[in-house]
């Protein structure tokens, strides 16, 4: 019986190459979303999208507790 030759190489080209990609990726999507968060817009009243979540947030909660303590 005849030996056949794989067509993959066992070469370090694969794996390692892609972990990297992986890394850049990372890098680029963080920093987009940094940049998204954190810029103001005047969507939200030129103030930063996270701040204006925080505050959002805030008003909620005080909102809520004064009903809590109604009854």
């Amino acid at each position: 019986m005849a030996t056949s030759k794989t067509r993959f190489s066992s070469g370090t080209t694969g794996k390692q190459s892609q972990q990297g990609q992986a890394m850049i990726e990372y890098v680029i999507v963080t920093g987009v979303l940094v940049a998204v968060l954190f810029v103001p817009h005047e969507l939200t009243n030129n103030m930063a999208p996270a701040d204006y979540l925080a505050r959002s947030i805030a008003t909620f909660f005080r909102g809520f507790s004064y009903l809590i303590s109604i009854f």
